[in-house]
């Protein structure tokens, strides 16, 4: 038995000696996360007055171990609890559009190598803009918009042609400084997806966020005088940003008071009456009254839904 193990131990020596220098399967080293992404294009922090479709994009990430590397975009309006938009991103680049007007919005973007926890860049906080544009896709054209009162009104007179409306004085050219003027009957069929005439309370929304006072928004007659300088602020160099026209109206097939006055067709009814508004060039009021629809080919400003 002692001869036995000698000759054992002496056979273990060379495979130890063998194992020890060629080792079969080395201890993987510690993975590494990516580097941080940094921001190349896009809002600074703290930016105001931002564009509402934003084109964003970052430096590349690396990873030591060579693993890949993919991105996650988080956008949100809760500092708290940004939500993600996009994840699993191959490219350091990507397109924001449709945000909404005057909203503070947090960004940011993460890295990760499907084997580390994922790092992320800075929040981003920025403003959008309270103006923006819309483009009327039936005829391709373009409309300021404003955000005011929680609203979203269109800067300028519809200019749609569709049937009952009609360019000041059958030329087209006015159509658009002033917009198209539409009869009653033709007014839901030349409002675009997304927008709608506004209502009564809205028009009050929009008067009372100009500094109407309370007791002056049910103000009913067509001659009796509303607000302060509400009329004032709405036309054309205002400091409401609206720029309404004084557009004129046709009734009978006569063009009557483009430059002196305009009127504006209200979504509410009032037994067989619709609401409208009148702005008078030099009259600081802001007009409410009912009439009959008869011939009469007014004006529409329109509001996002």
């Amino acid at each position: 038995m002692k001869n036995y193990f000698v000759l054992a131990a002496v056979f273990m020596l060379p495979l130890m000696s063998c194992k020890k220098d060629n080792p079969t399967e080395p201890e993987d080293p510690e993975n590494t996360a990516p580097t941080v992404p940094t921001f190349i294009e896009a809002p600074e922090n703290g930016a105001e007055g931002t564009e509402t479709d934003l084109e964003i994009t970052w430096n590349a990430s690396t990873d030591a171990d060579e693993d890949p590397v993919k991105y996650n975009l988080y956008l949100g309006t809760n500092a708290d609890d940004i939500v993600g938009v996009a994840s699993a991103l191959t490219v350091t680049n990507y397109s924001i559009t449709g945000l909404s007007l005057g909203t503070t919005y947090f960004l940011k973007v993460e890295a990760y190598d499907g084997v580390t926890t994922a790092v992320s860049s800075e929040v981003r906080e920025f403003t959008t803009s309270s103006s923006g544009s819309f483009t009327d896709s039936r005829d391709g054209v373009v409309y300021g918009t404003e955000l005011i009162g929680g609203q979203i009104w269109m800067k300028e007179n519809l200019q749609y042609n569709s049937a009952s409306s009609y360019s000041y004085d059958d030329n087209a050219a006015n159509d658009d400084t002033y917009g198209r003027l539409y009869e009653w009957s033709g007014v839901s069929g030349a409002i675009p997806d997304g927008w709608h005439l506004p209502t009564d309370d809205e028009w009050k929304t929009l008067e009372t966020t100009l500094g109407m006072p309370t007791g002056d928004l049910n103000i009913n007659g067509y001659s009796l005088p509303r607000g302060t300088d509400q009329g004032t602020q709405l036309k054309e160099g205002g400091s409401s940003g609206l720029d309404f026209p004084l557009a004129g109206f046709r009734s009978g097939g006569t063009y009557s008071a483009m430059d002196n006055r305009t009127y504006l067709w209200v979504n509410t009814t009032e037994g067989s009456n619709i609401f409208r508004r009148r702005l008078v060039t030099a009259d600081p009021s802001v007009y409410r009254f009912t009439n009959p629809a008869g011939d009469f080919a007014i004006s529409i400003r329109l509001v996002k839904d």
